[in-house]
């Protein structure tokens, strides 16, 4: 990688240096391609590991290899989280290289080979003149956060690696095809748990009514959606379902907000005497006193919000509670992933659902097709999300093509040829892409396309607009019976139905049809 026009150096080293490294297959394969990308011309390309693969590893070693037999150059590696600082330098250590840090209190630009700075601190010290000569690659963790961009913006003419999980931007208005060339896929969730890798996830969910809308930010506005959460049942819904299916494991809960952590841990805390809470609030040495406390206590229980949702490594998490909901796929793969590290004795984990995210994205570990995301730079619901089924005896959640649970063996009924053909169905309008209707006009739509249009809702807020809306929109039409009666077909509405709202229609605007 890396072309060094300076010393003849280029890519090739990326495939003939031995790893310093022990390296996973999929990992030393990831660097092969990203060479071969870089080789082919691509300065900036995205590489896409799940939570647990490894991709401090991995970029540690592609930092290695890069700076091996030259005399002059620099890795810079980028970071947002100060848990992921000292986790790098950690991780670079042991590929035998000694990483300076760079973060708000450094007062010199590091001098060492490999430097890993907080990106808003090395923002503002470059635009403050300071200076990292002989800069050969620069390598983003968590590219797919929106304040790396202004630091690409800086670096036009440099190698850049951006590693992610999740390779879908905060906004959809930038995606990251618009600052990354290509993208290297290294390995997907269900192939690390099939290798033994991660622990395989068991799921439970309880359904919640959701009132919250859709802020700009394209996730639900936090006051709304903490008033959705915020009621009494909820909160001993939440113990509750923990004791049934989780009592006495290493469990790790996220909330909305700091109010909701606070009454989330109370409520835990009249059943069980092993809980803490952690929040930006949180003075920084009684956080890392209370990580260190849940790290060596059987049984305990941290509640939080937004803190450890990425930078935090804990492998004996038996139990994760979604105590919210959320529109963002990243936000969901990550918070479940904090409980899938393996140890001796944990190959499984429990995932508890109480905000309805996995009707929202599907399983945490099923496929997910993340170089067409990059590409189309499209939202999660753009995924043939896979439906699934509770078991009646055990309450598990299991994909609908389960024939025998995995848990406690309770053998489903086969589907009735009828039935399975309205589930196919069902799953092949998952799988198309709706979103040309936004900018389709309403008088050119079919009526299913008016009701899907409907289910979307409101472009700003995400509000479905009501079927009065459906109705209006067809009677605007210059002959509205014939999609009136198919509507009326669709919905399974008496017979009268279109004649009663033809005549209610044209009282209200003083209109007289003629068919």
């Amino acid at each position: 990688m890396f072309l060094d026009h300076a010393t003849g150096v280029n890519g090739e080293a990326l495939l003939k240096n031995k790893p310093a490294l022990q390296l996973r297959d999929y990992q030393q394969e990831s660097i092969e391609r990203l060479a071969e990308k870089h080789q082919s011309g691509k300065k900036r390309v995205i590489l896409c590991l799940p939570t647990g693969a490894g991709k401090t590893v991995t970029f540690s070693e592609i930092s290695r290899r890069t700076l091996e037999g030259i005399s002059r150059g620099r890795v810079l590696i980028l970071t947002d989280r100060i848990e992921l600082l000292h986790q790098a330098a950690s991780t670079l250590q042991k590929a035998g290289l000694q990483a300076g840090l760079l973060s708000a209190e450094s007062k010199h630009m590091p001098r060492q080979k490999v430097v890993v700075a907080m990106v808003e601190t090395y923002y503002r010290r470059i635009k403050k003149g300071w200076k990292l000569p002989d800069l050969k690659l620069i390598i983003i963790d968590e590219a797919h956060k929106g304040n790396f961009r202004k630091v690409i913006d800086l670096h036009q003419d440099l190698y850049i690696i951006g590693a992610t999980a999740t390779p879908i931007a905060a906004s959809k208005f930038e995606p990251l095809k618009n600052y990354f060339e290509d993208i290297v896929v290294g390995t997907e969730i269900h192939l690390l748990i099939e290798s033994g890798y991660l622990s395989r996830p068991r799921y439970f969910a309880v359904p919640i009514q959701l009132t919250a809308r859709i802020g700009t930010d394209g996730d639900y506005k936090n006051n709304e959606l903490y008033n959705d959460f915020n009621k009494g049942v909820l909160y001993q819904g939440c113990v509750s379902n923990w004791q049934k299916h989780a009592l006495g494991k290493k469990t790790l809960i996220f909330c909305v907000n700091i109010a909701h952590t606070i009454h989330t841990a109370q409520a835990f805390g009249e059943v069980c005497s092993q809980v803490r809470y952690v929040t930006s609030e949180t003075p920084d040495e009684e956080r890392q006193a209370t990580l260190r406390w849940f790290s060596h206590t059987d049984g305990a229980i941290l509640v939080n919000c937004g803190i450890l949702t990425t930078g935090f490594d804990e492998p004996s998490v038996e139990c994760i509670i979604l105590n919210r909901a959320t529109q963002s796929l990243p936000l969901y793969l990550q918070m479940c992933g904090r409980g899938s590290r393996t140890t001796s004795t944990k190959k499984e984990f429990i995932i508890i659902d109480m905000g309805n995210n996995l009707d929202e994205h599907g399983l945490w570990h099923e496929p997910r097709d993340w170089s067409y995301l990059f590409w189309t730079g499209k939202a999660q619901k753009t995924l043939n999300i896979a439906p699934t089924k509770k078991c009646p005896d055990c309450q598990s959640i299991v994909a609908l093509s389960v024939v025998v649970c995995p848990y406690c063996k309770f053998i489903f009924e086969r589907l009735s040829q009828e039935k399975r053909k309205q589930e196919e169905v069902q799953t092949q309008e998952l799988s198309i892409d709706w979103s040309y209707l936004k900018q389709m006009n309403w008088s050119q739509m079919s009526v299913p396309e008016l009701i899907k249009r409907a289910q979307m809702g409101n472009s700003h807020t995400g509000t479905p607009y009501k079927v009065n809306w459906i109705i209006h929109r067809i009677m605007e039409r210059d002959n509205p019976r014939p999609l009136l009666e198919e509507f009326a077909k669709l919905r399974g509405y008496q017979p009268g139905w279109v004649d009663k709202q033809l005549q209610e229609y044209a009282k209200r605007n003083n209109h007289t049809y003629s068919f």
